[in-house]
């Protein structure tokens, strides 16, 4: 309590300046602008704050005055490109968890030995208090680092693998699975002895890998490197980007925090003019297309691609596509696309009709702020289950890649927009 005590002071009293690392290795610019909000505001707030990123949110001489970011971009984008290129977006929970617990280590590591990092390390400072992305668990290893400086895990969602059972907080495959469930609604009495071994069998490799974890740490820092099983005595409390109620409302106890749509502005700024122009034309309304930043669509198969074109084709709506290239092949003349896209602010003008998505949480949560229906069409990830929690709040419909085609994709457009239930 004495520790809780602490660190509320040093997060919450303005008028004491506390030195802040925040360190979100994850190279995901959807995860990045959850930590800039917190960071950025606790710089506001008069804190001397480092983040280690590799999404800077600053060009390097452009930094607020006690802001300094430790750009990380180079080293740890071509490993997560390279891991979806090879292995896809379709692999079942046990081989996601394997495949991402490899992936962050490398990753941590990579991070380490950067020249940037290096030199924040040669710099002897010390720090007050250290974020570390949760389920990023060998990034515990800076508490080690800077004198075993108290941690606040902080997830861009909800809890991973072990983080619930480590805070003794309320876990079950069933009543309150973790957020990289395929499904959770109306599961068969296969699906439940199915969901019972992922639970398992995760549990059992998450916690076997610590050793290859301890390993390579040792290699980096030395052999006299305490292990992250120890490290994570220092972890005192968790922010968790997500509500409560997507999360199933989970019982936690009270060093547990739900933020939820911490990343979000209460008031959209303006629109293009182009872009506002475009909206405010259309007669009928816009179906808004994008797969966020990790998915891109232009790797669609022909087959694929050839369904979203041909339904778009058929619907009597305009469609605005975040597309990633300059060319869509063969699209009708009602779809439009555009490489970038301000996505939370163009979802609360009143033309936007439904939102298709990836299944996102950062989408997502923009979308309910919006107000506008969702289909979702997972691909990645905790994707699967946000969309299971769009059908059963009623909020959206979802649809598979594997199954997906031209007729379900209109009827289920029609459906969304027409409010059938």
């Amino acid at each position: 309590m004495f520790k809780l005590i602490i660190i509320f002071t040093y997060v919450l009293v303005g008028s004491k300046c506390s030195k802040i690392l925040g360190v979100f290795p994850f190279p995901s610019i959807s995860h990045q602008v959850v930590f800039r909000s917190l960071m950025h505001e606790l710089a506001n707030r008069g804190h001397e704050v480092t983040v280690i990123t590799p999404d800077p949110a600053f060009p390097k001489d452009k930094t607020p005055r006690n802001l300094t970011e430790i750009d990380v971009h180079d080293v740890s984008y071509p490993l997560w490109n390279e891991l979806i290129e090879k292995k896809g977006n379709q692999e079942e929970p046990i081989v996601f968890g394997q495949i991402m617990s490899e992936l962050v280590l490398k990753i941590v590591a990579e991070q380490l030995k950067s020249p940037a990092v290096q030199q924040l390390l040669r710099e002897n400072k010390q720090f007050d208090l250290i974020f570390i992305e949760s389920f990023i668990r060998p990034a515990l290893i800076y508490s080690h680092i800077y004198n075993n400086a108290p941690i606040i895990e902080f997830s861009s969602g909800s809890g991973y693998f072990s983080t619930f059972e480590k805070i003794s907080a309320a876990t079950h495959p069933i009543h309150y699975p973790i957020m990289l469930y395929k499904r959770i609604n109306n599961l068969s009495f296969l699906e439940k002895l199915s969901a019972f071994y992922i639970y398992y069998f995760k549990e059992t490799t998450y916690s076997q890998h610590l050793h290859t974890e301890d390993k390579v740490m040792r290699e980096i820092l030395g052999p006299s490197t305490p292990s992250i099983k120890e490290i994570e005595k220092n972890v005192q409390m968790f922010f968790f980007n997500v509500h409560t109620i997507w999360d199933l409302n989970r019982p936690v106890p009270p060093n547990v925090i739900y933020l939820g749509g911490l990343h979000q502005r209460p008031e959209p700024n303006e629109l293009p003019k182009d872009l506002k122009s475009y909206l405010d034309s259309s007669k009928n309304g816009v179906i808004y297309v994008s797969f966020g930043t990790n998915i891109k669509p232009w790797s669609f198969s022909p087959d694929e691609l050839k369904i979203f074109t041909d339904a778009f084709g058929e619907l009597p709506f305009d469609v605005l596509w975040k597309w990633d290239n300059d060319e869509l092949p063969e699209h009708p003349k009602n779809v439009k696309i555009s490489k970038w896209l301000p996505q939370a602010d163009l979802l609360r003008h009143q033309k936007i009709k439904v939102f298709i998505t990836q299944g996102g949480l950062q989408s997502t949560d923009e979308a309910l702020t919006a107000g506008v229906p969702l289909i979702g069409i997972p691909m990645l990830g905790d994707q699967w289950y946000n969309v299971e929690r769009y059908v059963k709040l009623n909020i959206g419909k979802g649809l598979l890649m594997e199954t997906i085609s031209k007729e379900k994709l209109i009827d289920t457009i029609q459906t969304v927009i027409e409010n059938r239930r």
